[in-house]
């Protein structure tokens, strides 16, 4: 049987890869149950400080499998149907609360529950030929699931618009919208990506895990519960060892610069 989630670990840097190329990546319910597995066991890793998610052959991800979709419309079974939207739901729900940030490397069309994948990753790096668009309203059918990321990323206009109309952007266009941080030749896609992720893998990775985790916390509600959060994980941070080593180093190198290093005055 062919494996539909790919997992590799290198330099710090797990690379989840949807292996569903003749289906365009297509998210069916095997699909999203091994890559839900496979995001948590990179984050329980010690050796991963960073996730990048990707797609095999010339599609990052089309979305939900509509033959599978029908095929469980045909059954009329309510239960099957709850049970397949729930597996889409927690594969959101993990992409944000893995302490390990997830870069997605879109390539080719990122599509519906596609789309809606990409944007649950904290960064996406996008190829120049990637499309990305919610085309449910064309099939029939609401964007559900992805509406609530999409509100948040964009804004209520623009997400609107996109949701209505159901049309395809390009990649210049996501950056436009916020939907995407980096665009970057075809051919360098993967390699860029990685590049950026061994670099932060390279941090401190307790002070990168609770930025991802602080970030998401500080992102809802009012201001005043932000910030009280904000200091309670402030507190916390300052009571780590990469913390206390980072300050060390900082005010050893401002030392130097206001006097010069031993032997130079």
């Amino acid at each position: 049987m062919t494996v539909v989630v790919v997992v590799e670990v290198e330099a710090g840097v797990a690379t989840v890869t949807l292996n569903r190329p003749e289906a365009r990546n297509a998210l069916d319910s095997r699909l999203l149950g091994e890559l839900s597995a496979a995001l948590w066991a990179v984050e329980a890793d010690p050796d991963v400080g960073m996730v990048v998610l990707t797609g095999a052959g010339p599609s990052f991800c089309a979305g939900a499998d509509l033959k599978e979709m029908s095929a469980q419309h045909d059954q009329d079974d309510f239960f099957v149907t709850r049970a397949r939207t729930d597996q889409s739901m927690n594969v959101h729900l993990a992409l944000v609360q893995m302490t390990t940030p997830v870069i997605a490397a879109v390539n080719g069309h990122a599509l519906a529950g596609g789309c809606g994948l990409a944007l649950s990753c904290d960064l996406v790096f996008a190829a120049e030929s990637a499309t990305f668009g919610y085309p449910e309203v064309l099939r029939g059918q609401v964007a559900a699931l992805v509406m609530a990321n999409l509100v948040r990323v964009v804004g209520r206009k623009p997400a609107m618009e996109l949701l209505l109309s159901g049309r395809r952007i390009d990649a210049a266009e996501a950056t436009r919208l916020s939907m995407v941080n980096r665009v970057v030749p075809d051919d360098r896609l993967l390699a860029e990506t990685l590049s950026y992720a061994r670099e932060l893998a390279g941090r401190s990775r307790s002070s990168v895990q609770m930025t991802k985790e602080l970030f998401y916390r500080v992102s809802e509600g009012t201001y005043d519960q932000a910030i009280r959060i904000a200091r309670d994980a402030n507190l916390l941070m300052k009571s780590t060892r990469d913390s206390h080593d980072g300050a060390r180093t900082f005010a050893e190198r401002s030392r130097i610069d206001r006097h010069g290093a031993p032997g130079q005055n």
